[in-house]
Parts: structure tokens; C-alpha cells; sequence
């Protein structure tokens, strides 16, 4: 590392963690199962007999097409209960994932275990996944493991560490850098790997430093994502051996959950987008793993950002095992933010990413008690995941409606506090779509200037022509747009842009009027 870099990194995290505990004080909580609230035991037990349904065996569990990584974490959710049998159960498991790793140096999937016996993946962030639980095992429960199953563990997690050396991913690639840094210092440390160990190092250095940038990171408002970069976080602040690498993850959680609270509504129970990488529009119809650690920190299935029951997306609950075990720590401010709306606000943020496009991409978004929008700019990347533009909105029965524009590379979205404008870009795209959900929706809703839901009207401006006006199926819903959520009554409506359209001219102009 240049000595240029060295004293920037060193008064940066100097003056981080001075800000981080300045006028701040931290809610902690570190958990076993014996001190959970009755809710939390609740959805710990939902998972745990969602695993292991009444009547079934360890060993029937551990089918062809199970997933590697939830099953990981059941291991380590049945060490942290510890109940009679558990301990038992999780030896079974581990022994079976810890022989589905690929150990062969000289290949691409080197250190990766597998996603599923048939139908593997070969998804390379396992080594970080999987690495990072065995970790938490190893170091919590290793006094009720037989002495070779740990063996096992740590050759595990050093050809884990080994491999994610190889692949070198970068620090914008923000949930799998992080967990990357903590698996290669904690196993360069462990094991005397001193170049591992100076690339995790370095690696959460960059990182870091590139938080500073904009104050952001680069997987910026992912309802999904957010979560495992927290638990990303966790892992930093409880194991990592390095005391730098402990107070960067203290000051960037610290950070990060002020961020968190400011784009996050508890009344409508979401975060406004747009959204960089998204499974579903409305965290109470899909089950997100930010919405996990916000219900677990208010302790109150009425304010948790969750559905009711099982239903979309559930086998990210098998976060709970990691949760439970890091513990949780919040500024007490930013934790009331998550039970109570505080006021009206416009937001700002310039995000530092890497997606085809803006190297610097804008983000705007307008935050109101019972409803929200934001807008994203400069994204050419073609993924379902991106949601450019959104509004979410309460509906007069409770329930939540929205709109949405995909990150289909076509148009850039941008909001002010009364409107959202929706622009072409350079490609000269012929057409483009809106999405709405609202129940019994139909198609007589869609006038030329004015669409009436319930709770929202949306005044339109526009002098494009409405080619086609179609509802979605459900299941193109899922796979084709990557809205998870647990709904019928989506429509699609696709404009018409005039050849050589003026790109500095708005498409629509939406204006959301309560």
C-alpha cells in the first residue's frame, strides 16, 4: 500500500470513529437463544420446523436439491439453541456440506462449495457465504463439536480463503467484498497466511476508503442486500482479528444504520427506491433480509417490515442463524427511526458504481408520512433487479400500491419533492413501460392525464401516445421483472417515443396527489 494511502486511511478512520461515537450512544445486543423475546424465539422456531418439518430426520433434510448454504445455517442455527439432539443433528450436516466443497487448485470454482448436489450453480461467492458461517461455528460452538468435524472446518475455510485470494473481487461489489476481507484476514491471521492475510486487510482498507467517497456504498438501497452487508459488518466487529478492521466495522455499521433510517418509512414499512438490486417492491409480500434485522430490532411483529406468514423469498429467514449470532448494534436514535416516522424529507445521494453507465450515479428521492418515491440516474445496465424509478403509497384499507420503471437501460428517472420525470436516454429507445400494482385494478384507470387508485391519484403529463395497457401474470412477475411479492393485479403500460425525441425533454411527468 502507498505510505500516501496509508495516512489517509489512518485519519479517515481516525476521525470516523471519533464521529461514530460522538453524541451517539449504541444499542447492543447480544443474543442466545435463552434471552430471545417471544417473538424473535417465534420466527426462530418457524425456521428451524420449516428445516426440519415434525417427523422427519436429519438425514432426510439433506436431499440432492437442498440448498448447501441455508443448510449451514441450520447447522449453526441448531448449535445456537443447543437443545437436546441439536448438537447431534448439526454434526450430521456439517459433515455432509464440508465434504461438497471443490478443493482443486487449479480451477475457476476453487474453494466454492457447491449450491446443490444436482443442479449446482458453481455460484462463487459460496466461499464467502458458506466460509463466513463456518467461521461463526468454529469460533462459538467449537467446544460442542468432536475435534475432526473443526479439522474439516478449517481446511474448509482456508481453500475458502485461498480461493477468494484468487478471485480478488472488488470492493464495489459491496455484500461479498466485505465478507470476503473478514474470511481472508481471519484465516490469514488464524493460519499464518500472511499474503491472505494482507489482502483481506487491504481489501477492507479499499473498501473503506471507498465508503468515504460519497458516503455510500456501491450496492446502494437494496432491501435484500443491505442485510448481508450488515452481517458483513457483524462479522468485522466480532471476529476479525485486526483491531482496524474491528473499528472500520464499527464506524461503517454505525454509519451504515444512520443511512438505513434515513431512507426507511416505517409507516409504509419499505425504503423508497430506487433500488440497485431488488427482489420484490413491498418487504411486507416478500421476505428481505433488511426487513429481517429491522424486525428483530424493534422486537414488535406490528412495526417488523415482514409478511405475517411464510410466503415468497422465505429461505432468506435462514439469516436468522447469523443475526442471532453477531448480535446487534445501533445508535438508540436511529433505532427509534425505525418505530416512528420522524418527518417530511427530500434526499439526495451520488453513488459510486460500477454498473454500465455514470461512473457516478444520482439518486433522488422524496420521503412523505403515508407515501414516498425516488429516482435513479445515469444506469445503463439492463438487470430486473435495478428499479430505476418508484412510488409507494398507503392505500385507504392499509395496504400498500406502487409503481415502478425497470432498469432496462432505456430511461433515467429523477424526483423532486412534488414529481417524478421520467427521461430518454442517448440509446433513443421506441418505447418504454410503466408498472403498477393496485388491487382490482383495470385498465379504465388509465386515463390520458389522471390514474385513480385507492389513496393516490397520479396526475400524468404527457404527450406520448399509450400503445398497450396488459396485466402481468404472476409468475412473469417473479421471473421476468424480479418482483417476488405475494400479489395479483400488475399492469403494464408501455409509451410510445416519437423517433429523434428530444432527450432533454421529460417522457411523463408523475405527480402523486393524496
Amino acid at each position: 500500500m502507498k505510505k500516501s494511502l496509508v495516512i489517509y486511511v489512518f485519519f479517515a478512520l481516525q476521525f470516523f470513529v471519533a464521529k461514530a461515537t460522538e453524541n451517539d450512544d449504541i444499542y447492543t445486543k447480544k443474543y442466545t437463544y435463552q434471552t430471545l423475546s417471544t417473538y424473535q424465539k417465534r420466527l426462530f422456531e418457524e425456521v428451524l420446523a420449516d428445516e426440519i418439518p415434525a417427523g422427519t430426520s436429519i438425514e432426510d433434510v439433506l436431499t440432492d436439491n437442498t440448498s448447501l448454504r441455508s443448510k449451514t445455517r441450520l447447522a449453526e442455527a441448531l448449535l445456537f439453541r443447543n437443545a437436546t439432539g441439536d448438537k447431534e443433528k448439526a454434526v450430521v450436516i456439517l459433515r455432509w456440506i464440508l465434504k461438497n466443497q471443490y478443493q482443486d487448485e487449479n480451477t475457476k470454482i476453487y474453494g466454492i462449495w457447491k449450491t446443490s448436489i444436482k443442479n449446482d450453480k458453481f455460484d462463487q461467492n459460496w466461499r464467502e457465504f458458506i466460509g463466513c458461517d463456518l467461521i461463526i461455528i468454529r469460533n462459538k460452538f467449537r467446544n460442542l463439536l468432536p475435534e475432526n468435524i473443526i479439522k474439516d472446518i478449517e481446511t474448509g475455510i482456508i481453500h475458502a480463503a485461498r480461493g477468494a485470494f484468487k478471485r480478488n473481487v472488488a470492493p464495489d461489489y459491496t455484500n461479498i467484498s466485505i465478507m470476503s476481507a473478514f474470511l481472508m484476514e481471519y484465516v490469514g491471521t488464524e493460519f499464518g497466511l500472511d499474503e491472505i492475510k494482507n489482502a483481506g486487510l487491504k481489501k477492507a482498507r479499499d473498501i473503506f476508503k471507498l465508503y468515504q467517497t460519497n458516503k455510500t456504498f456501491s450496492e446502494f438501497n437494496s432491501p435484500t442486500y443491505y442485510g448481508v452487508t450488515l452481517i458483513g459488518l457483524g462479522l468485522w466487529r466480532e471476529f476479525a482479528f485486526s483491531k482496524e478492521i474491528q473499528e472500520m466495522g464499527k464506524a461503517l455499521e454505525k454509519d451504515f444504520w444512520h443511512e438505513i433510517t434515513i431512507f426507511y418509512n416505517p409507516i409504509l414499512k419499505n425504503m423508497p427506491g430506487p433500488y440497485f438490486r431488488a427482489y420484490g417492491m413491498d418487504m411486507t409480500k416478500y421476505f428481505a433480509i433488511t426487513g429481517t434485522w429491522i424486525a428483530l430490532a424493534v422486537d414488535d411483529e406490528k412495526l417488523a417490515p415482514m409478511p405475517l406468514k411464510k410466503g415468497p423469498k422465505y429461505g432468506e429467514m435462514s439469516n436468522l442463524a447469523p443475526i442471532f449470532n453477531l448480535g446487534l448494534s445501533i445508535p438508540k436514535n436511529d433505532l427509534m427511526k425505525l418505530k416512528a416516522f420522524s418527518k417530511p424529507q427530500f434526499i439526495t445521494r451520488n453513488i459510486p458504481n460500477n454498473y454500465k453507465g455514470d461512473s457516478i450515479k444520482k439518486v433522488t428521492a422524496m420521503m412523505n408520512k403515508d407515501w414516498m418515491m425516488g429516482g435513479l440516474w445515469g444506469n445503463k445496465r439492463v438487470w430486473e433487479q435495478i428499479k430505476t424509478g418508484t412510488i409507494h403509497w398507503k392505500t385507504t384499507d392499509g395496504d400498500i400500491f406502487w409503481l415502478m420503471t425497470l432498469g432496462d437501460g432505456k430511461t433515467n428517472v429523477k424526483v423532486s419533492e412534488t414529481q417524478m420525470s421520467i427521461f430518454a436516454n442517448e440509446t433513443q429507445p421506441s418505447s418504454f413501460e410503466v408498472f403498477v400494482y393496485a388491487k382490482n385494478l383495470t385498465k379504465e384507470a388509465f386515463t390520458p392525464t389522471k390514474w385513480n387508485f385507492s389513496g393516490m391519484t397520479l396526475g400524468i403529463n404527457t404527450t406520448l401516445k399509450i400503445t398497450q395497457i396488459d396485466s402481468i401474470e404472476d409468475k412473469k412477475l417473479h421471473e421476468g421483472y424480479a418482483v417476488s411479492d405475494e400479489i395479483t393485479g400488475i399492469f403494464k403500460i408501455v409509451f410510445e417515443i416519437p423517433a429523434n425525441w428530444d432527450i432533454k425533454k421529460p417522457l411523463v411527468e408523475i405527480t402523486p396527489k393524496k
